[in-house]
């Protein structure tokens, strides 16, 4: 029964992979300290479980992709706001640079990208495991989104550079919508459309599935 349960979501996930083979999302893991990546400053001292990772959009059969559309929620991305016009308040940073390697979680779209909504993050200012100075830089958890055109359609669209507690990854939700130069959807990508780290990986959906049978026989040997 195991052994079908874990060819079943074989096959779903194979399914959902090549079910839009034209445009694939991607996730790029670009620093884990757990493995020898560690953060760039100023987040040179954010450890494990931390990591980061940049999500992309991937043309593979010669499309385009004019605009797109990101949501990403669930308060468990890192952020870091800073008091950039030194007016007392520190201020949201939502689009930056792709892969910049540091702790902070923002979108990526192109310098000079229009944006139609946002962009916009939120940050909670409390729990992050880096120290805080009050109106001059501030940590915590928060959302980003933002939908903008692309000036220069090119095979990889950027989307967004995440940072979280590795522990997290399932309880962030994504919505990515695309189209093309004239205005065409593209099929909508999900948390689960990007694979691991936001959906298990087959091999820990095997263990998981262990566990339960395990505490199921322990607790019929103690009925």
């Amino acid at each position: 029964m195991l052994r079908n349960t874990t060819l079943g979501v074989l096959t779903a996930l194979v399914t959902a992979a090549f079910a839009h083979a034209a445009i694939i999302p991607t996730v790029t893991l670009i620093k884990d300290p757990g493995n020898s990546l560690p953060f760039n400053a100023p987040e040179a001292a954010l450890g494990s479980p931390y990591a980061s990772y940049q999500l992309s959009l991937v043309a593979t059969a010669g499309e385009l992709i004019g605009a797109v559309d990101v949501s990403i929620t669930g308060n468990k991305l890192l952020q870091r706001w800073s008091d950039t016009d030194f007016d007392g308040v520190t201020d949201p940073t939502p689009n930056g640079a792709a892969s910049d390697g540091r702790g902070d979680s923002h979108l990526t779209a192109p310098a000079g990208s229009p944006f139609g909504s946002g962009p916009t993050e939120t940050n909670s200012k409390v729990g992050a495991p880096l120290t805080s100075n009050p109106g001059t830089t501030e940590y915590g958890f928060g959302n980003d989104s933002g939908a903008w055109a692309i000036l220069v359609p090119t095979a990889t669209t950027n989307l967004a550079y995440l940072v979280f507690n590795k522990a997290d990854a399932p309880s962030i939700q994504i919505t990515v919508k695309s189209a093309d130069p004239l205005g065409t959807s593209y099929p909508t990508f999900t948390a689960a459309s990007f694979g691991a780290p936001f959906v298990p990986e087959p091999a820990t959906l095997t263990m998981v599935g262990l566990a339960l049978l395990g505490g199921l026989g322990l607790r019929r040997r103690q009925a």
